[in-house]
């Protein structure tokens, strides 16, 4: 049996990283928090692919990602699309970004 698993594309990474940043420096603890409940939507998102909302657009390359907001931090997106056995980590943007220029 293959197990569900996740992989993560440097730009998410950076964005990540860069969210957790901004939060860190008005609370260092809700900026390392980030990255726990990052891991978390990203393990249970490996074991539900499907779970998250498709994400509608009009530009071709975009058709079939999906998004799902990290738990505990509702503005923070993770835009991924479903693979074999798991799921691809495309970006993770704040609610408020233009996401179509962004992915």
């Amino acid at each position: 049996m293959k197990r569900n698993r996740y992989q993560i594309r440097p730009l998410a990474e950076a964005d990540l990283d860069g969210h957790a940043h901004n939060i860190a420096s008005d609370n260092l603890e809700a900026g390392l928090r980030l990255y726990d409940l990052a891991e978390e939507t990203y393990q249970m998102l490996a074991g539900m692919p499907y779970m998250g909302g498709i994400y509608n657009t009009n530009k071709a390359e975009l058709m079939g990602i999906r998004y799902v907001p990290i738990k505990g931090f509702s503005r923070y997106l993770v835009f991924y699309k479903p693979i074999d056995n798991g799921v691809e980590i495309i970006r993770v943007l704040h609610a408020r970004m233009d996401k179509d220029s962004w992915l």
